[in-house]
C-alpha cells in the first residue's frame, strides 16, 4: 500500500489508540494559519497536520492528490511531501506541528504498539465534512498561539489535545465504515483509477455483487448511479487540470478517461453548465467574492459523498426527509437566496427574483436565468412544481402558510430569522441558520470559513474605528423608504441584525423604543425622530428611492452620517445595502458603516 493511502486498521482499537496518545509526551511546536498565493511545495518539518481552510484548489500529500480538499484533515510524519495549490491566488491552510517522545517509565507495551502503528509518522486522512468542531478548535488554537503571552502555549496545547481526541474518534468511525462497506471500497477504486476504462462489471466484481444489486445499493448510498458518480469524478479532475495547467482539451480529456474530446466536452457542459474552454477562461478571470469564494455552477465532492444517505433534517416547522445532497434548490426569499450564493450555489428559482437585483447588493452579479417563482407572500406553487426541485428553503413566517403544499412538491426547510424576544438575537439566528443550511448541503466547512473571515473583518474594522477616535460610539441606525409620497424610517432595535453588526464594530445602539417589536425595527415618520445630543444617526436608502433620499438629504437638524448607497456621495460605496440579508449583506453594511464613520467623524467635533 502506498504511503499516502495508509489507514488505521483493526490492529489497534479506539481505546488503545486514545491511550497510546495519552502515554506520549507531546510538545506543540507550531500552529500557523498560512497564506499561499502560488503553488507551494515543501516537506513536513516534523509530525503534524494540514487542514485546507479556504480557497485551496488541491493538495498533494504523500502520493495522493485531494481535489476540492475542504473538510479534509491530513496527518503525516517528518519528510512527508506536500504540495498546496491555491484557487485564484489567495488560499489559506492550517499547519500544526508537534513532537512526540516516550518517557523512561513508559510501559514497554505502549512502546511496542507505537512502533507497530508507526506512531506520529503514519499518513492518514480524516474527512471532517460538515462537522466544524475541528475547524473551530484549530481557529481558537491558532489565535491563542499567536498571542505569544505567558501561558498561551499551555492553553493552546489544551485545545490541541481536544483536537487530537476528536481527530482520533473520526479516524476510527470512518475506518469502520470504509472497511465494512463494499460500496465505499468501490468508491475508493473509482477515485484512484477514474482515468482508466471502468465498467459496471468490474465494479460489481470488486464488491462481490451482481451488476443490478451494485447499481441499486450504490444509488441508495450516494444518490447517484455508479456511472454518473464516475463521470462526475472525471469532470472534477478535469476542472482542476483546466485551471491549473496549460494542457489542451484533447490532453485533458485523455487524462481523465475520455478518448473523444468532443464527447468529453458535451459531458462537461452537461454537468458544469459551461464548455471546458469557457470554464478554463472563467477560472482564469473570475472575480473573487468577499467574504465567500468564487461562485461555481456545481460542486461535487466525492470524498464526502458517502454521507449522502437518507437524512431527517430538523427545522423551524418540523422535519424534512432528504436523500443525497440537494442540487436543485428553490429559495422562497432573498435571504435564503443569498445564503446559497455565498456557498457558491446558484438557486433554481427565487421569489421575486426579478426585483432582487434592485434591493440586494452583493459582491457578485446575481446570475441571469434564475426563475421567478412569484411573490414572497404567495409563491407560485405550480411553477415551483414544474421546476422539479429537490429542496425548498425559506424563512418561517413566509413558509408556514404554504408548508403542507410545499412539502408535497419537495422537502422543505424553514428557518426562524426573527426569534422570540430575548431567546436569541437576529444575528445569532443568521449564524445558526447559515451553518445549518450549509450542513444540509454538505458545505459546512465552507460556511465556517466565511464566518471566520467575517469575524476577522469585524476585528479589523473595530480597531480602525477605535483608532479613528470618532466623537461617540452611540449610534442610531435606520433604513429609509417611501410609501404613498411619505418618507419613513425603520429604526433598528436591540437584537436586530443591523444592531448586531454595530455591536461587532464596537458601537452601541442609541435607539430604545420602550416596547417589543417582533421584527426588530420600529417604523416612524422622519418628523417623529428624536436623536440624543451625544448620538449619531446613520441611515441607508436604496439608490432608486428618490423621494426618501431627497427628504433625508434635506434634513439639516440631525447630526447624521449618510450610509446610503447614493452614488453622488464619495464617502460610501456604490450599490445597495440589504439590511435583512445574510453574511454577504452584513459584511457590506459593516464596511459602509466603518467607512462613513471614519471619514466623517471629525465633522461633528
Amino acid at each position: 500500500m502506498s504511503k499516502g493511502c495508509i489507514r488505521i486498521t483493526s490492529t489497534i482499537n479506539l481505546e488503545e489508540h486514545l491511550q497510546l496518545w495519552n502515554q506520549a509526551h507531546l510538545q506543540l511546536i507550531e500552529v500557523r494559519l498560512c497564506t499561499v498565493e502560488v503553488a507551494m511545495d515543501f516537506s513536513m518539518p516534523t509530525s503534524g497536520f494540514i487542514y485546507a481552510a479556504d480557497h485551496i484548489q488541491y493538495v498533494e500529500f504523500g502520493d495522493v492528490r485531494y481535489t476540492e480538499p475542504a473538510d479534509i484533515v491530513l496527518h503525516g510524519g517528518s519528510g512527508t511531501p506536500v504540495k498546496i495549490v491555491p484557487r485564484f491566488n489567495r488560499g489559506r491552510f492550517y499547519l500544526v506541528t508537534y513532537h512526540a517522545e516516550w518517557g523512561r517509565n513508559t510501559d514497554s507495551r505502549w512502546r511496542r504498539l507505537a512502533e507497530q502503528s508507526h506512531f506520529g509518522e503514519r499518513v492518514s486522512t480524516v474527512h471532517a465534512g460538515a462537522e466544524t468542531s475541528l475547524r473551530m478548535l484549530l481557529h481558537t488554537m491558532e489565535e491563542i498561539w499567536q498571542q505569544r503571552q505567558p501561558g498561551a502555549q499551555l492553553q493552546a496545547k489544551a485545545y490541541f489535545l481536544s483536537f487530537l481526541y476528536e481527530w482520533i474518534k473520526m479516524q476510527h468511525q470512518q475506518s469502520e465504515r470504509t472497511d465494512s462497506s463494499p460500496i465505499a471500497q468501490v468508491i475508493q477504486y473509482m477515485q484512484h483509477f477514474y482515468a482508466q476504462p471502468i465498467t459496471l462489471k468490474q465494479l460489481a466484481e470488486r464488491a462481490s455483487y451482481s451488476v443490478p444489486h451494485l447499481c441499486a445499493l450504490f444509488r441508495e448510498a450516494t444518490g447517484y448511479t455508479a456511472i454518473e458518480f464516475l463521470t462526475r469524478l472525471r469532470v472534477e479532475a478535469a476542472k482542476t487540470l483546466l485551471t491549473d495547467s496549460t494542457l489542451g482539451l484533447p490532453e485533458v480529456a485523455e487524462k481523465v478517461g475520455y478518448r473523444d474530446p468532443s464527447y468529453f466536452g458535451r459531458v462537461f457542459k452537461r454537468i458544469v453548465g459551461l464548455s471546458p474552454l469557457h470554464y478554463k477562461h472563467a477560472g482564469q478571470n473570475k472575480p473573487s467574492l468577499a467574504p465567500g469564494p468564487a461562485t461555481e455552477v456545481s460542486e461535487f465532492n466525492p470524498l464526502t459523498i458517502k454521507r449522502s444517505l437518507l437524512r431527517n433534517i430538523e427545522h423551524a416547522l418540523g422535519e424534512a426527509e432528504i436523500t443525497a445532497i440537494p442540487q436543485r434548490i428553490i429559495a422562497l426569499d432573498w435571504t435564503m437566496a443569498e445564503y446559497l450564493l455565498a456557498l457558491g450555489i446558484i438557486p433554481l428559482g427565487v421569489s421575486e427574483a426579478c426585483d432582487m437585483h434592485r434591493w440586494v447588493g452583493l459582491p457578485m452579479t446575481i446570475p441571469d436565468g434564475i426563475e421567478d417563482i412569484g411573490p414572497r407572500i404567495q409563491p407560485d406553487l405550480q411553477r415551483i412544481a414544474e421546476l422539479s426541485p429537490d429542496l425548498i428553503i425559506g424563512i418561517r413566517s413566509l413558509t408556514a402558510p404554504h408548508y403542507d403544499a410545499l412539502q408535497q412538491i419537495a422537502p422543505t426547510v424553514a428557518y426562524d430569522l426573527f426569534p422570540p424576544r430575548k431567546q436569541t438575537s437576529e444575528y445569532e439566528s443568521l449564524e445558526f441558520s447559515f451553518r445549518h443550511l450549509a450542513s444540509v448541503l454538505d458545505r459546512g466547512t465552507l460556511a465556517a470559513g466565511i464566518q471566520y473571515r467575517l469575524e476577522d473583518s469585524y476585528k479589523e474594522m473595530r480597531e480602525h474605528i477605535r483608532t479613528s477616535r470618532i466623537v461617540t460610539s452611540k449610534v442610531m441606525i435606520a433604513f429609509g423608504y417611501s410609501r404613498h409620497q411619505n418618507s419613513l424610517l425603520r429604526l433598528s432595535n436591540d437584537g436586530s441584525l443591523s444592531v448586531g453588526v454595530l455591536e461587532r464594530l464596537g458601537l452601541t445602539n442609541a435607539f430604545k423604543p420602550g416596547h417589543y417589536e417582533p421584527y426588530g425595527f420600529t417604523t416612524a415618520h422622519i418628523d417623529e425622530i428624536e436623536i440624543e445630543d451625544n448620538a449619531l444617526m446613520m441611515y441607508v436608502v436604496q439608490r432608486d428611492d428618490k423621494i426618501a433620499l431627497s427628504r433625508l438629504l434635506k434634513e439639516r437638524n440631525w447630526r447624521m452620517l449618510n450610509v446610503s448607497s447614493h452614488r453622488r456621495s464619495l464617502m460610501i460605496p456604490s450599490g445597495m445595502i440589504w439590511p435583512y440579508g445574510g453574511p454577504l449583506s452584513v459584511n457590506r453594511l459593516a464596511v459602509a458603516a466603518t467607512r462613513s464613520l471614519t471619514l466623517q467623524s471629525s465633522r461633528y467635533r
